[in-house]
């Protein structure tokens, strides 16, 4: 009986005591367990605050350098085989950093890649991707599976990292020698940090945001500034210039500007960098033609348009990287299209004003003329009557017995003579009335007054009118067409002269006058007519408004026009003492 409960008292204590050493050792590793958890996520909270810290205060210049180090530090604080940091912009994949374990093979990135279609739409909808072992992922992900599998990829776990706005990139971790599992304590600190990657990410996105903004602007008033103020002589220099200027922008390597011609084929051109091929070249013109603006993988068209007419294109290429071109970034570039469409526009504008100025003053020339056509016709007549006179008379001198050879030779001198003088002013003539694109050449104003009282003289005598030159010596040069501005004097000199016809009791005669005005030459007429009636003066230039009963009302207003285009001023006063003077100023070319 004693020895029965002994025993039973012995095996209660046992039993008792087995169960005091079991929860000890229970208690003792959940102790331990829990010190563990503590000195890990003491670690964790210190590697996360340390890399916080570097990002943070890491220049934006050498954050990829610092991603990469904290991708490194992190994946193998975490024990992982692999680590990759993929970067968006714009929706774009646009940067790519990795990190692998020792003896790791490195693996392409998820983003953009075909086969991880499945991944790519759980991120993009702010889920994350994680599985232990393959046979985890739904039906839905096949090809992701086969994907995995060919990498070599056992575990995986992909976060999206987002700033509170758009995806900024994918912070994608690998096991490819064992499998992991994934617990919801270590995905949260897998949240964590991926904070600290999405911050520097954005912090990145707005630096670089701001100083793209900051040189797209720069550039855009630097083109919006040189070609609105561009002579049409420099167009081609600054189109070449602007298009250099959005290379440096774009990061492309090669660029092309073309202007359509007015038969819708390629005109002018300029480029930096080689063309790309002829068919494809065709291709894309063809489609900007149509309106289409292309984007493509590696080259974007742009149409310069202005109003609804489109003027060329600017192609862009890069060669070296698949290019992105995100909304944002197409929208800086047609403004820079829109400052060259202007210029081109422009340009053509002041190209085509050119070209009928150039038809209204040569119409104004064979006006002009055909005023001179009485005095012109003597003035021919009289060297060829003379030629004539003088041949016949050498032929009488041939069928005399002794033919006499001084006598001939003076008759030979003096035909030769005639003939100059009817070759002079058929010169003039076609000087005058020449149509062509225009010669701006350094002039001598006075060489210019000569040749138009040539041309004048025989009127002059006609209509009785003495004509007086009086011409400055050393004067500037000046730089003009010379039929143009043969024209501008010769209709002054024919108004003078028709305003002279009136009597105004004062001695008739025409003063023409050269003489300098600081940098500038000037050209007077100045008549001894009536004078400018005061009720006509503002007007005398205007298009159409003439006071002649058959005047066309056009020959001063295009003389002003020439003028204006030469950068010299036409303007008309009346003289203290009777009559009135034209005169025209031009800028001197300093010598």
């Amino acid at each position: 009986m004693d020895v029965t409960w002994v025993l039973g008292v012995a095996t209660a204590l046992i039993v008792v005591e087995t169960a005091l050493i079991v929860w000890l050792l229970r208690h003792r590793a959940a102790a331990r367990r829990a010190r563990r958890l503590l000195r890990d996520r003491l670690l964790f909270e210190t590697l996360l605050a340390d890399l916080s810290a570097k990002l943070i205060h890491v220049d934006t210049r050498n954050l990829d350098t610092a991603l990469a180090s904290a991708l490194q530090q992190a994946g193998t604080f975490l024990g992982m085989d692999r680590g990759t940091l993929d970067q968006y912009a714009d929706g774009v994949s646009v940067a790519s950093i990795s990190w692998t374990a020792p003896g790791i093979q490195p693996r392409p990135s998820i983003v953009g890649d075909a086969p991880f279609g499945w991944t790519m739409e759980t991120l993009q909808r702010g889920g994350i991707v994680r599985f232990s072992r393959q046979v985890e992922l739904p039906a839905s992900a096949s090809a992701d599976r086969q994907s995995y599998e060919r990498l070599g990829i056992r575990s995986h776990l992909s976060i999206p990292l987002r700033a509170g706005g758009p995806l900024l990139g994918v912070l994608a971790f690998d096991s490819v020698r064992a499998e992991r599992e994934w617990p919801d304590e270590l995905v949260n600190r897998f949240w964590l940090l991926s904070e600290a990657f999405a911050s520097a990410l954005d912090r990145k996105r707005m630096e670089l945001s701001l100083a793209d903004r900051l040189r797209f602007h720069t550039l855009l008033s630097q083109l919006s500034a040189t070609l609105g103020n561009t002579r049409a002589v420099d167009l081609d220099r600054e189109i070449h210039n602007a298009l250099r200027g959005i290379v440096e922008f774009a990061a492309v390597d090669r660029a092309t500007i073309v202007e359509f011609s007015d038969r819708g084929d390629a005109g002018r051109s300029w480029t930096i960098g080689e063309r790309v091929d002829r068919e494809r070249w065709r291709w894309l013109l063809d489609r900007v033609r149509g309106g289409d603006e292309v984007r493509l993988e590696s080259e974007i068209a742009v149409p310069l348009r202005v109003g609804g007419s489109i003027l060329g294109a600017v192609v862009l290429v890069a060669d070296t990287v698949s290019r992105a071109w995100p909304d944002g970034f197409m929208g800086q570039l047609r403004l820079l299209c829109e400052v060259i469409a202007n210029a081109l526009g422009a340009a053509k504008a002041e190209h085509e004003a050119a070209r009928l100025r150039q038809q209204l003053a040569h119409i104004g020339r064979v006006s002009a003329l055909g005023e001179l056509t009485a005095s012109l016709a003597h003035e021919l007549n009289q060297p060829l009557t003379a030629i004539l006179n003088n041949a016949e008379v050498a032929q009488l001198h041939l069928e005399a017995p002794v033919v006499d050879g001084a006598k001939l030779r003076d008759i030979l001198s003096d035909i030769v003579a005639d003939d100059k003088r009817a070759a002079g002013v058929i010169r003039r003539l076609r000087t005058m009335l020449k149509k062509g694109e225009l010669e701006h050449v350094a002039l001598n104003v006075n060489d210019v007054v000569r040749e138009v009282t040539d041309l004048v003289r025989n009127d002059t005598i006609l209509r009785e009118i003495p004509v007086h030159l009086d011409l400055a010596v050393g004067l500037p040069t000046v730089h003009g067409d010379r039929a143009q501005l043969q024209q501008v004097v010769l209709n002054m000199v024919l108004n003078g002269l028709e305003a002279t016809s009136a009597s105004n009791g004062l001695a008739r005669g025409l003063v023409i006058r050269t003489s300098a005005d600081g940098k500038d030459v000037v050209v007077a007429v100045e008549d001894s007519g009536k004078g400018i009636d005061a009720e006509h003066v503002d007007r005398l230039f205007e298009p159409l408004y003439t006071t002649k009963a058959d005047g066309l009302g056009m020959g001063l207003a295009i003389a002003r026009t020439i003028i204006a285009a030469h950068g010299g001023e036409l303007r008309a006063t009346n003289n203290p003492r009777g009559g009135a003077t034209f005169e025209f100023t031009l800028p001197g070319v300093p010598a």
